[in-house]
């Protein structure tokens, strides 16, 4: 089954102002499926470097590789040849075209300083996350007009089950399975991610090691990030622990996000927060549902899908004072803060939003608006500013 993917006309808009469009993203996401529908639509010849052949030429021959497929092409999977990518940068300067080459990867190539360097000014990058809940429902969501208006309907549809929205995740080719076979989806997911996808990226020896961590990121979720109490936990080096998260971040499974802070100085001091990119890939790991956690990472990964599709710049932290007031999400963007809690009752109460009220006396005239999502179908007020808003406006 074939679903909408809402970022498609900024990928398509992306191509008509830039030479190159790189499509980045976790594996399973969707990336090969867009493709491939662009360059039908466009006329573009499409190429995957999935083809041992064609990989091994664009490791031998890059230069050689370009010429003989043509000035215009979609190139699938390029992390796994990225001397392709410094070919590109020669080929491109000759031909500043728009709508050249749209590449896709499943690893963040840019991690990679001569690969950045070359193809900064030549190159937009998009990231296309699991599919969002309006993909799944066929219906683009309006949780952004929404949040930042500030005045949202008071009825709204029910989140359903929620525990099995939260579990199915976003992976498009493990939405439609039951339960048990989604497991067995999950479980073949995460091995070819630990013994193909990172080795493609680095040496590493010890597997087991990197599933240890991967679940151990899982039970964690949305968590703060504390990488000395992990090596402990895990028996290892800090730096191992660090190289082993980063390489987890470059093949966009696990996310960190800092913390806000008035001051730009203060954020750089705070820890961040850390959550996997799929609250299915999360409940997979889990030995038991931390449910908390998990609708936690489910709104963060929502909001994220959201945020990816925008032109304008929005930027996601997490907030806590340092009485441990906490504010779950915290969007800023041109229009202002929004400070989004969750919980998972279906009763909010005014004790809910005290890190809210925290968060706009810190933020001051900067405040925008301040939401708690908890499972229910009334939106509510709970002061100036502040509502209790239904899960499904995110999607609804």
């Amino acid at each position: 089954m074939r679903f909408p993917r809402f970022l498609k006309p900024r990928l398509l808009a992306a191509l008509k102002s830039h030479p190159v469009v790189f499509l980045e993203g976790p594996r399973q996401a969707g990336k090969s499926t867009l493709a491939m529908a662009v360059a039908e639509e466009l006329g573009l010849p499409y190429y995957t470097l999935d083809d041992l052949d064609l990989r091994a030429a664009a490791t031998a021959d890059p230069r050689g590789l370009l010429a003989q497929i043509g000035d215009r092409a979609v190139l699938d999977e390029v992390q796994r040849a990225p001397e392709l990518l410094l070919a590109l940068k020669a080929e491109v300067d000759r031909d500043r075209r728009p709508g050249r080459y749209l590449l896709t990867g499943s690893a963040n190539v840019l991690a990679l300083p001569r690969v950045a360097e070359a193809l900064v000014g030549r190159m937009a990058v998009l990231t296309l996350w699991p599919l969002s809940q309006g993909e799944i429902e066929r219906k683009e969501e309006r949780f952004w007009d929404l949040v930042f208006a500030g005045r949202p309907p008071f009825s709204w549809p029910l989140a359903g089950d929620w525990r099995n929205r939260v579990a199915r995740g976003g992976f498009p080719p493990a939405v439609m399975l039951d339960r048990n076979a989604r497991k067995e989806w999950f479980a073949g997911y995460v091995r070819t991610l630990l013994e193909r996808d990172v080795r493609d990226l680095a040496s590493v020896e010890q597997v087991a090691l990197l599933r240890d961590l991967l679940v151990l990121l899982a039970e964690r979720t949305g968590s703060l990030l504390n990488t000395s109490e992990h090596a402990r936990t895990l028996g290892r080096p800090r730096s191992t622990v660090e190289k082993y998260l980063r390489l987890f971040e470059r093949l966009f499974i696990v996310l960190r996000f800092p913390a806000w802070a008035k001051s730009a100085t203060r954020r750089l001091t705070r820890s961040p927060k850390v959550f996997l990119a799929d609250p299915g890939l999360a409940a997979f790991l889990m030995a038991r549902p931390n449910w908390g956690a998990l609708l936690e990472t489910f709104v963060f990964t929502e909001v994220t899908k959201q945020v990816a599709r925008r032109p304008d710049a929005i930027r996601l932290y997490h907030y806590r004072d340092r009485s441990g007031r906490e504010v779950d999400l915290v969007l800023e963007g041109p229009s202002g803060v929004v400070g989004i809690e969750v919980k998972t009752g279906l009763t909010p109460t005014a004790a809910d939003f005290k890190g809210l009220k925290r968060l706009a006396e810190d933020a001051g005239s900067a405040f925008a608006h301040g939401y708690l999502l908890y499972p229910g179908e009334r939106a509510l007020p709970f002061g100036e500013r502040l509502w209790a808003l239904p899960l499904s406006a995110l999607w609804a």
